[in-house]
């Protein structure tokens, strides 16, 4: 199995993935094809723009206000690159996650309920990826899940006594046929 760069948000994937694990991008050919086409004409439309002192200061300004913004205030790092801007029907959630002795308490604190949720865990260690799928997690609903019950595709378990948790994504469904992502980095 291969890597390659999502076209969306630019993270290493999966080549054989039909959705970017990170910004949650459907990866068909369709969808692949005219976002490269759409970034071959933003490269073509940039090359072309005349380039001045000003319009760089302005880009760096607006950069810095972007980060202020997008800065979730908790003490997490920041998640701006989860909301991603080419797919308008991403949501960020409203979680609390608490991580005591061998699980996770993770509370839905949206006021609607979270369909077809798929929690990923990464270790500290590597790059791979532990995930366990829940069918739904209510609004305000508190959802416990010990670390054992996170799995790779080839059935390996997530072992707290070898490895140590460095991120977790949240990605579902809303009722609004909107998609939810939350991160947390440790």
């Amino acid at each position: 199995m291969g890597t390659e760069k999502c076209p969306f948000c630019g993270q290493e994937i999966d080549s054989a993935a039909t959705r970017c694990f990170f910004c949650g991008a459907e990866l068909s050919e369709e969808s692949v094809h005219k976002r490269l086409e759409q970034l071959h004409e933003q490269d073509e439309r940039f090359a072309r723009r005349p380039r001045s002192p000003f319009a760089a200061g302005l880009i760096v300004v607006v950069i810095l206000i972007g980060i202020v913004l997008f800065y979730d205030n908790s003490g997490r790092k920041p998640v701006s690159y989860i909301d991603n801007p080419y797919q308008s029907s991403t949501i960020r959630l409203k979680a609390k996650i608490a991580f005591p002795e061998a699980g996770f308490i993770i509370t839905n604190d949206d006021s609607f309920d979270w369909q077809n949720v798929k929690l990923e865990l990464m270790p500290e260690s590597t790059e791979d990826s532990f995930s366990l799928k829940v069918p739904n997690i209510s609004a305000g609903e508190t959802y416990t899940v010990t670390a054992a019950e996170f799995s790779r595709a080839d059935g390996v378990r997530f072992d707290l006594y070898k490895m140590k948790p460095k991120k977790l994504l949240i990605l579902c469904d809303t009722p609004n046929n909107k998609s939810g992502s939350y991160y947390l980095e440790w």
